[in-house]
């Protein structure tokens, strides 16, 4: 993204940060790591905050070495601007700001390794029948958001692994007419593998998918349209000349991202600061446009 481009030393640290924060970046919209510690994300970011150092390193010894040499010849920019670097930064930009804000999301470690372990038991829907009425049906009427249904308390039999048993479930909803005992089948979530997770009508314990899923279907077209204007606007000139090294330029939107980084670590490693683990974390996704904007006005 950002190379002097006078030493193979700046270049492949320069796009090792590039790719590793991508990878963060990836790691982190994919949940590869879906509740605390977030290893894989991390990890890469750490390794882009090591690349980013090297570069800074790399390219200040480039150019003092220039300047102590009273021999060497002044610094000349001989290529052509990258144009895939326009690309990497502005849908960049767009996908690591909706990264971190998704990172705020991010489910406690114990209710992770509870969902873990209910998948390993088999946790899910089923149709089951109902062996009985364990109340009087109750009658809803059409409405502009819903069709008629019955909400009757039922006694319905589980096929646990164990053998079956009879559970009674409260508010379970019918289409149309009331529940037969033997005819009619509801369907629940339950474990077959563990009778002691509860049976209920509606799963609890996946709302924050469901939050995820409508992000992406409404929130995943604005994410591509941002990226989209931001490398409309970026002029091809000014973004070729941030390759070169300007410590007033490139420290300030370095030490941006890295705030961003060390505000996202008590989600991250879930632990708490001043009392608080995910209040950091509200403010971690305005690190990659402000370090844009920065390097947008210096460029």
């Amino acid at each position: 993204m950002i190379t002097s481009g006078r030493s193979r030393a700046t270049w492949a640290a320069g796009w090792g940060m590039v790719l590793s924060g991508a990878g963060a970046v990836g790691c982190s919209l994919a949940q590869v790591s879906p509740y605390p510690p977030l290893t894989a994300p991390l990890a890469l970011a750490g390794l882009s905050v090591l690349c980013a150092t090297a570069w800074v390193i790399a390219s200040h010894r480039s150019t003092s070495g220039r300047h102590r040499n009273p021999q060497a010849k002044p610094y000349r920019e001989t290529r052509r601007p990258n144009r895939v670097l326009r690309y990497v930064l502005g849908f960049g930009v767009a996908f690591a700001t909706t990264a971190a804000f998704l990172t705020l999301f991010t489910e406690s470690s114990a209710y992770g390794r509870e969902g873990e372990r209910l998948e390993r038991v088999g946790y899910g829907a089923y149709k089951v029948g109902v062996v009985r009425l364990a109340g009087e049906p109750r009658y809803h009427e059409e409405g502009e958001d819903n069709d008629a249904y019955y909400t009757t308390d039922l006694t319905l039999r589980i096929p646990y692994a164990s053998g079956p048993h009879e559970v009674t479930v409260r508010d379970v909803d019918t289409r149309l007419t009331p529940p037969v005992p033997g005819r009619t089948k509801v369907e629940v979530h339950f474990a077959p593998l563990d009778p002691e997770v509860p049976v209920t009508v509606a799963d609890t314990h996946d709302d924050r998918w469901a939050f995820l899923v409508l992000f992406a279907v409404f929130g995943g077209p604005w994410v591509v349209i941002v990226g989209g204007v931001l490398t409309a606007c970026m002029d091809a000139e000014g973004l070729h000349r941030l390759r070169r090294f300007e410590p007033h330029v490139h420290l300030p939107a370095l030490g941006i991202l890295l705030a961003g980084v060390v505000l996202l670590l008590p989600v991250a490693l879930e632990f708490e600061v001043a009392g608080h683990d995910r209040l950091p974390a509200a403010f971690a996704f305005l690190a990659p446009p402000l370090a844009f904007t920065w390097l947008a006005k210096r460029s």
